[in-house]
């Protein structure tokens, strides 16, 4: 089938693929201190409330959803994360995540029947994913579900047969950080952001790059406190504030940019991010134990907490539909 752009290509048998990686994901879930684990990105690194500000000079035909009123301030609460499912040291090879939850958002949503009032963002500290399509995360989530040599197996497949994704897992667990707060994020996977008949508007991605990134890494990450990147926050956010500058990507070739498949970078050469907000985390005190810690720990995260204006589109994303649910309901005991 050849691509068109700003469109999806759903696939026949994704519902299946779809039931199957619920299951696997259930089973992969782990508990801590009798509480469950989110599959992915159990270990915050810190959870702090922040501002996002639309930008007053948003193009027109990017005025969609949140971005539709310019100059318009969101409250927001954001988490840092790493990605591994169980809690390991902030030294141990992962992408970061950023999750950005915006409140009071009101607008028909992506999911009809969601009553919810938020708009989630969800990055990470690498421009792609590992795998491209549904079939390919179900297939390495079922080698890493093998007892005792589950992670042995998924990454002997990726060095045997997928030295493509080998180099992208390679980058992500190689990657050195000195703080979560001075890192560029992208959203690795398309959204809509356009009329709520999907006809009007373009396919993009997201980035969010810091104001300040002059923190040389640890040479020897390993060596380091379990807690470095959350005392790193804690520290910054002690006496200055944080500042990313969010941009879109709009997709402008269906080919080279494509929507089905999330290995492949969009080239921000060919399409240049726009700026259309700032996030703001302002001077706080960031502890781990605290009300707001908790109650990030109690939130769900998910790319389909959205307006109908910000629809996530691509394989991945239908997939982390149902996933995503599963997950928080078996985290909570629903």
């Amino acid at each position: 089938m050849t691509p068109e752009l700003n469109q999806e290509h759903v696939q026949p048998d994704e519902d299946d693929i779809s039931d199957q990686m619920v299951k696997v994901t259930l089973d992969q879930m782990h508990t801590e201190n009798g509480r469950g684990l989110r599959v992915q990105h159990a270990k915050a690194t810190g959870c702090v409330s922040a501002k996002f500000q639309v930008s007053a000079d948003i193009p027109a035909d990017l005025r969609y959803g949140i971005f539709r009123e310019s100059g318009r301030t969101f409250d927001a609460i954001v988490r840092f994360s790493n990605s591994q499912g169980t809690i390991e040291p902030d030294g141990a090879g992962a992408a970061r995540g950023l999750a950005i939850k915006l409140l009071d958002v009101t607008g028909d949503r992506a999911i009809p029947e969601d009553h919810d009032t938020t708009q989630d963002f969800l990055m990470v500290d690498h421009p792609v994913f590992l795998f491209p399509d549904p079939q390919a995360y179900l297939d390495i989530m079922r080698r890493k579900n093998v007892p005792l040599i589950g992670s042995l197996l998924a990454g002997a497949h990726l060095a045997l047969f997928e030295p493509d994704e080998l180099a992208i897992a390679l980058a992500i667990i190689t990657k050195q950080i000195s703080s979560p707060l001075e890192i560029t994020y992208w959203s690795g996977s398309p959204f809509w952001l356009g009329h709520v008949d999907g006809l009007t508007g373009h396919a993009v991605k997201y980035t969010a790059r810091p104001r300040e990134d002059s923190t040389e890494p640890p040479v020897h990450p390993e060596t380091m406190p379990a807690d470095y990147l959350s005392q790193a926050i804690a520290k910054h956010l002690a006496d200055r504030e944080a500042i990313f500058d969010f941009a879109v990507q709009l997709q402008t070739d269906p080919d080279t940019m494509p929507i089905e498949d999330v290995t492949v970078r969009w080239d921000e050469d060919v399409s240049k991010p726009i700026t259309v907000a700032t996030l703001r985390i302002g001077i706080q005190i960031v502890d781990p134990d605290g009300a707001l810690a908790q109650q990030c720990e109690a939130m769900s995260f998910t790319p389909w907490h959205a307006l109908a204006e910000h629809r996530p589109m691509g394989g991945i994303n239908r997939l982390r539909k149902a996933v995503y649910e599963a997950s928080f309901n078996h985290r909570v005991g629903h």
